[in-house]
C-alpha cells in the first residue's frame, strides 16, 4: 500500500466533512476577496445587447476568444434567459483564460448554489485557476476532496487536471502517487507528470518515466517528446537523444514544429549544429521558437556570422522578431569583431520599442562588457528606467570580467545601501571580484554577508568561497570552507584544487586530486588544468608533470585542446622548453589560445625576440590576437624595451578595441615605463580611485628605475591614502628607488623589518644592490645570505655580493665567491647586450664575433678606445677575471657586450640621435664609466637600461650619478 502525502492527507480529511461546510468557508472566503477586489454583484447591460433573448454559449466564446473582452462575454451571459451547464462552463473558462481566478470561483460558487455539480468541464478549469494563482492551494485541495467524495477521481482529464495543479505547486511526490492510483492513464497524463519532473529539474526522472512509458505500451504525443528530448538534453545525453529521435521518426512527428524546435535547440546545446541546421532546412512550417532555436544553436557555439545571417534570414521570410530573438542574436555580437553589428542591433531594437526591455538591456549590457565597451555599458545602465536584480549582477559580472573589481564591488556596496534583493548569484560576482590579495579584507566582510544573508550553505556560493580565499593566497581558509561545505560538486574540488595551484603548492594538489578519485568524483578537462598548473618547478617535472602527462593520455584528455595548451604551459614552467615546443610543433590545429600559451612559454624562459617572431607568425596564420596575445606581445616589447614594436601593439590594441582591458592596459602602461617613455605611462594611468595595485606598482617601479626618488615615493603615499595595500612589488620598486636616488643615510635592513608583508627574494636581492652602491659590505653579506639559503644556485646573489666585496676592496673575498660558485656548479647567467636598428634586433655576448658587421664593430672599439683615454679615462681592471695579467684584463673589458652594442650603434645609425642599448643583466661599472665618456667624446645622447634602471648618458655624465 502506498503512503498518503501530506496533501492528500488534507484532501481525505475534507472528504470525510460536510459538502455544505466547505462552500460556507469558501463562501466566505470569495465574499472577502470580492469587498477587496471592490467588485460590484449588479452588472451593467450594454445597450446594444438589450436585443439578444437567444444566445448560445458559443457567443460567450467568440468574444473571449475571439476578441479577447471578458467584460461583454459576461454581460452576454447575464442576459442569457436560459443558462445550462455549458454556459456556465463556458463562463468560468473564460475567465481563467483571461487571468480572473478569484472571478472563476466566484462564478462557480454562484453556479453550485444554483444546484449545477462538478463535472469533467469546470474542474479542470477551476484547478487550472487554482494553479496559476499560485496562492490557492487549500482551495484546490478542497476540490481535490470533493472529486474524492463524487467519483470524478475516475474520470482521466480530471486526474491529469490534478496532476498539473499539484505540480504548479511544486508537491511533485503528491502528484506521482495520484499518477500512479489513476485508474486510465492516457497520454497527457504521463506528459503532466514528465513536466512536473521537468520543471523540477529531476530530468533522469522524465527520462526513467518515458521508458517506462513504452515498455507499458503508451503511445507519444508532440507534447512528450519535447519534454523527453529537453530532459535528455539537460543531462547532455547525445546517445539518448538519438534513442529519442529515431522514436520520434517512427511515430511520423519528426515534422511537428514543437518537436523539430526542441531538436533544433537540443542539438544546438550539444555541439551537434549541423545536425540543427538540418533539421531546421527541412521543416515546412517554421515558427518563431524556430528561427529562435537556430539563432541559439548558433550563438551557443560561436558561431556569430552564421547566427547574424539567419536573423537576416529571419526577418526577410518569416517577418516577425521577438525580444527573445533579439537577446539572442546581441549574445552572438559579444566579440570586438561583430561590435558594430551589436550597434546596429541596438539601433534595431530601439525603432522596434524594444529599448525599455529589462531583459534586452541586461543582454546589451552584457555584450558591452565582453567587447571591453564598459563606458557604453555604464551609459545604458544609468539610462535604464527599471533596473532588475539581473542588471545589478550583471554590471558586477562585467566589471569582474574586465578586471575592474573595485567598481564592482561600488556596485554591490550601492545595491545593499539600496536595500535591494540580493541572490547568490550577486555574492558569487563579489567573491569573484575580490579573488586578488588585494581585496582579501573586502572578501572576508563578504563572507561575512553571505553568512548574514543565510547563503553561505549554497553551493555556488561555496565554491566561490573556496576560489577566492584560494587566489588570495588563503589556502587554509579555502580548505576550511571546503570542508565545511555539505554539498561538493566538480566545480568544488576543482576550486580547492586550483587553489593549491596558484600558490604553488603541489604537493596538497595532487594529494586533494587523489582524493577526489578515491571519492569517485571523476575529474574533466579543468581539473587537469589546474593540477598541470601546480607543476612550475623543474624538481615537479619528473615527480608529478611526465606521470601526470602519461595519465592524460591514457584517459583521453590529450585531444583536449585546452589540456594540451597546459602541457605545453607546464613544460616550459618546469625548465623544458623542447618538450613545449615539440607539443606545439605537432599540433595541425592551433587556436588563439594555444599561441598564446607557446608565446607564454618562451617568454617565461627569457626569449621575448622569439616570443615576438611567432606572434608575427600567429598573425600570418590569419589567428585572431585576442587580450591575452596582446599583453603578451606588449610584455615582450617592454622587456626588449623596443619603442616601436610596443607603439605599434598599442595601436593594434586601440583598433581592435582591447586597450581597455585590464590585461592590456597595464601591460601597454608597463612596456611604456620600461621603454623610458614616462609621459606616455602617466596619459594611460586611470584615475586614482580605479587604479588597482597592478597599476600603482607599475607607476612606481618607472619611477624607481629611472631614479626619481621624490616621485616613487609620493606615488606611494598616494596609494596608501587611497586604500590600495602594497604588497611585495610595491617595496622592491620603492626600496630600489631609495637605492637609486642616491639615499645613502637609507636604513635598508630597518625598512625591511618595518614591512607589513615578510621579505622575499626580490626584496633581498634589491638590497643587496643597494649595499654594492652605498659600500655597506655586512648588511650586503647578511642578503645574501638570506637568498643562498631560499636557493644555493642562485648565481644573481654570487655576482651581486661579489660586487660589493669588490667594491670594498676585499678581493680575498671575491677570489672565495668565485671558487665556490665553481665548486657548487653554479653558472653564471650569460650576458648580453641588444639594440634595435632599422626594426631589426642585433643581439651581441661578450667576445662575439657572430656578427656580420663584426670586423667594423671592433674598428670601431679602437678608435673609441683611443679617443676616450686621451679624454681622461682609465680603465677600472676590478670588472675583469683576476687570473690573467693587466693588460688581458683591459682586452676583456672591451670585448663586454655593451661596448659592441655601442660601437655597432654608432656605425649603424644616424650622427645626432639618440642611441638607444638594453642589458639583461646590471651595467659593469668600468662600461659605465665608458659610456659616459663616449658620450662626450662622440655629443650624442645614448640611453642604457638594465635591468634595474635607466641611465641617461650625455655631455660625460649620467643621469643615475653612479648610484646604480
Amino acid at each position: 500500500m502506498q503512503r498518503r502525502s501530506e496533501g492528500q492527507y488534507i484532501a481525505m480529511h475534507y472528504k470525510q466533512s460536510s459538502p455544505r461546510n466547505f462552500w460556507v468557508s469558501s463562501e466566505r472566503f470569495f465574499a472577502d476577496q470580492q469587498r477587496s477586489c471592490g467588485k460590484s454583484s449588479t452588472c451593467y447591460v450594454h445597450k446594444g445587447l438589450d436585443s439578444l433573448k437567444h444566445i448560445s454559449h458559443k457567443h460567450i466564446d467568440t468574444y473571449v476568444l475571439k476578441f479577447g473582452n471578458i467584460r461583454y462575454a459576461k454581460q452576454v451571459f447575464d442576459i442569457m434567459p436560459d443558462r445550462n451547464a455549458a454556459s456556465w462552463n463556458n463562463m468560468i473558462s473564460g475567465y481563467v483564460k483571461t487571468g480572473l481566478h478569484v472571478d472563476a470561483c466566484e462564478l462557480f460558487l454562484e453556479m453550485w448554489h444554483r444546484g449545477y455539480e462538478l463535472n469533467g468541464y469546470n474542474v479542470p478549469s477551476l484547478l487550472t485557476a487554482f494553479s496559476r494563482s499560485g496562492s490557492m492551494l487549500l482551495e484546490g485541495l478542497q476540490i481535490h476532496s470533493l472529486l474524492l467524495k463524487n467519483g470524478l477521481m475516475y474520470d482521466v482529464f480530471v486526474g491529469t487536471s490534478l496532476l498539473h495543479f499539484y505540480g504548479g505547486y511544486g508537491l511533485i511526490s503528491d502528484a506521482q502517487i495520484l499518477f500512479e492510483e489513476l485508474p486510465d492513464k492516457n497520454v497527457v497524463s504521463w506528459t503532466s507528470l514528465m513536466v512536473n519532473y521537468a520543471d523540477g529539474g529531476l530530468f533522469y526522472v522524465v527520462v526513467n518515466l518515458y521508458q517506462r512509458m513504452r515498455r507499458e505500451g503508451a503511445s507519444c504525443n508532440q507534447n512528450t517528446f519535447t519534454t523527453v528530448i529537453s530532459s535528455s538534453g539537460a543531462l547532455d545525453d547525445e546517445c539518448l537523444v538519438h534513442q529519442v529521435l529515431s522514436h520520434v521518426i517512427k511515430s511520423g512527428l519528426q515534422t511537428d514544429v514543437s518537436v523539430a524546435n526542441s531538436l533544433i535547440s537540443i542539438f544546438g546545446g550539444l555541439s551537434r549544429v549541423e545536425v540543427a541546421s538540418y533539421i531546421f532546412n527541412n521543416m515546412d512550417e517554421r515558427d518563431t521558437i524556430s528561427w529562435n532555436s537556430i539563432l541559439a544553436a548558433f550563438a551557443h557555439n560561436w558561431l556569430s556570422e552564421e547566427a547574424l545571417r539567419y536573423f537576416h534570414l529571419m526577418r526577410l521570410n518569416h517577418g516577425e522578431v521577438d525580444e527573445n530573438s533579439l537577446s539572442i542574436v546581441l549574445s552572438a555580437c559579444d566579440s570586438v569583431d561583430n561590435l558594430k553589428w551589436g550597434r546596429g542591433i541596438h539601433g534595431l531594437l530601439v525603432k522596434l520599442g524594444f529599448e525599455l526591455d529589462i531583459c534586452i538591456s541586461n543582454t546589451l549590457l552584457s555584450m558591452y562588457f565582453e567587447t571591453g565597451r564598459h563606458k557604453d555599458a555604464e551609459k545604458l545602465f544609468h539610462s535604464m528606467p527599471q533596473k532588475d536584480l539581473v542588471s545589478w549582477n550583471s554590471m558586477m559580472a562585467g566589471y569582474v570580467s574586465g578586471g575592474k573589481c573595485l567598481d564592482a564591488l561600488r556596485v554591490l556596496r550601492e545595491l545593499l545601501i539600496m536595500r535591494n534583493v540580493t541572490t547568490f548569484v550577486t555574492f558569487a560576482s563579489a567573491l569573484s571580484a575580490c579573488a586578488n590579495a588585494e581585496f582579501l579584507s573586502e572578501g572576508i566582510i563578504v563572507h561575512a554577508l553571505v553568512i548574514t544573508s543565510g547563503l553561505h550553505e549554497n553551493m555556488v556560493v561555496g565554491n566561490a568561497l573556496v576560489t577566492m580565499y584560494g587566489k588570495c593566497g588563503m589556502t587554509q581558509e579555502a580548505t576550511k570552507v571546503f570542508q565545511n561545505m555539505s554539498e561538493k560538486e566538480l566545480v568544488t574540488w576543482n576550486a580547492l584544487i586550483g587553489g593549491y595551484a596558484d600558490n604553488e603548492e603541489v604537493d596538497e594538489a595532487i594529494k586533494t586530486f587523489k582524493l577526489m578519485r578515491e571519492r569517485d568524483v571523476s575529474p574533466n578537462y579543468i581539473t587537469l588544468i589546474n593540477i598541470l598548473g601546480s607543476c612550475c618547478d623543474p624538481c615537479n617535472l619528473q615527480k608529478y608533470g611526465m606521470p601526470l602527462h602519461a595519465h592524460i593520455i591514457i584517459t583521453g584528455f590529450d585531444s583536449d585542446e585546452y589540456v594540451r595548451n597546459s602541457l605545453i604551459s607546464m613544460y616550459a614552467n618546469c625548465g623544458d622548453l623542447d618538450s613545449s615546443n615539440s607539443i606545439f610543433s605537432a599540433l595541425v590545429s592551433r587556436t588563439s589560445a594555444t599561441w598564446n600559451a607557446m608565446v607564454a612559454a618562451k617568454a617565461h624562459h627569457g626569449q621575448w625576440e622569439e616570443a615576438l617572431k611567432l606572434l608575427v607568425e600567429m598573425q600570418r596564420a590569419e589567428v585572431e590576437f585576442d587580450q591575452f596575445s596582446l599583453s603578451e606581445a606588449l610584455s615582450a616589447s617592454a622587456n626588449l624595451a623596443i619603442l616601436e614594436d610596443g607603439q605599434h601593439l598599442h595601436g593594434l590594441a586601440i583598433k581592435l578595441g582591447f586597450d581597455y582591458y585590464h590585461f592590456v592596459a597595464n601591460a601597454t602602461m608597463d612596456m611604456y615605463g620600461k621603454c623610458g617613455e614616462l609621459n606616455d605611462l602617466l596619459k594611460l594611468l586611470p584615475e586614482p580611485k580605479r587604479r588597482s595595485i597592478l597599476s600603482w606598482n607599475i607607476t612606481l617601479s618607472a619611477f624607481a628605475r629611472h631614479g626619481c626618488f621624490q616621485k616613487a615615493r609620493g606615488i606611494f603615499h598616494e596609494m596608501v591614502a587611497q586604500g590600495a595595500k602594497p604588497n611585495h612589488v610595491t617595496f622592491v620598486s620603492l626600496l630600489s628607488a631609495c637605492s637609486h636616488g642616491g639615499l645613502e643615510d637609507l636604513r635598508g635592513e630597518q625598512f625591511i623589518k618595518e614591512m607589513p608583508v615578510p621579505p622575499n627574494d626580490f626584496v633581498w636581492r634589491t638590497l643587496l644592490s643597494a649595499c654594492k652602491i652605498h659600500g655597506q659590505l655586512e648588511l650586503g653579506k647578511k642578503a645574501a645570505k638570506h637568498l643562498l639559503e631560499a636557493n644555493p644556485s642562485d648565481d644573481s646573489a654570487y655576482v651581486l655580493y661579489s660586487n660589493v666585496c669588490a667594491t670594498s676592496g676585499r678581493w680575498q673575498d671575491v677570489m672565495g665567491l668565485r671558487g665556490k660558485m665553481e665548486s657548487e656548479n653554479v653558472k653564471k647567467k650569460p650576458a648580453f647586450s641588444w639594440l634595435n636598428v632599422r626594426n631589426q634586433i642585433s643581439t651581441f655576448g661578450a667576445g662575439d664575433q657572430s656578427h656580420a658587421e663584426s670586423e667594423k664593430i671592433y674598428v670601431k672599439l679602437m678608435e673609441l678606445k683611443k679617443e676616450i683615454k686621451e679624454a681622461g679615462y682609465v680603465p677600472n681592471t676590478s670588472y675583469a677575471l683576476h687570473d690573467t695579467d693587466e693588460e688581458q684584463k683591459e682586452d676583456n673589458l672591451w670585448t663586454h657586450s655593451e661596448r659592441l652594442a655601442l660601437a655597432y650603434g654608432l656605425i649603424s645609425t644616424q650622427e645626432g640621435s639618440t642611441l638607444r642599448i638594453f642589458k639583461n643583466l646590471r651595467v659593469c661599472g668600468d662600461c659605465h664609466s665608458v659610456y659616459k665618456f663616449v658620450s662626450s667624446v662622440v655629443r650624442r645622447e645614448i640611453i642604457l637600461r638594465d635591468p634595474y634602471r635607466f641611465h641617461h648618458f650625455s655631455g660625460g655624465k649620467c643621469s643615475c650619478n653612479d648610484y646604480w
